[in-house]
């Protein structure tokens, strides 16, 4: 058993339930017929069934023994690393300077895509996964949820991208 695991997946699976009991009470919305709540519910319980994965994972897998003279074992940090951890750093900064100009449809797949090539290396599947994760957020929050999304240089085909 891995204590720090099971520690960060017991306080994960606590955030998730004050998630769903603070939105629980929130009052309704008159553009929203399910009311505001829903989605922080949903979050809150995927939240609490990953914390159930990782302290499965932590119970079930075996603690790693150092003795009394060594340190924990650690990974050495390269120069890649960095750069991910960089590139993640930097991302919610690229999308506010350039949502605004290239709108969400066209900003979201650079930053997804960007991080996910950063991560992963293979440009095929960071294309996919940043045009995929790009239709899917837009479809829950603009359509869905019907939060405001910046348009940008997309502004004069609105009306064509949406179906509300």
């Amino acid at each position: 058993m891995q204590l720090g695991q099971l520690s960060v997946a017991g306080g994960f699976g606590l955030l998730g339930a004050t998630i769903i009991v603070n939105t629980a009470s929130l009052p309704p919305v008159a553009h929203i017929e399910f009311g505001p709540a829903l989605f922080p519910t949903i979050v809150g319980w995927v939240m609490i069934a990953l914390s159930g994965l990782a302290a499965f994972d932590a119970l079930r897998s075996p603690a790693v023994e150092t003795g009394a003279d060594e340190d924990e074992p650690s990974e050495p940090l390269d120069h890649h690393r960095i750069i991910l951890f960089a590139a993640f750093g930097a991302a919610p900064l690229i999308y506010v300077a350039l949502a605004p100009i290239l709108g969400f449809l066209l900003t979201m797949p650079l930053i997804v895509g960007g991080l996910a090539f950063v991560a992963s290396g293979k440009p095929g599947r960071s294309i996919l996964l940043g045009l995929g994760l790009t239709a899917l957020l837009h479809i829950v929050f603009y359509q869905v949820l019907r939060v405001t999304l910046p348009w940008g240089v997309l502004t004069d085909y609105a009306g064509v991208l949406t179906w509300r």
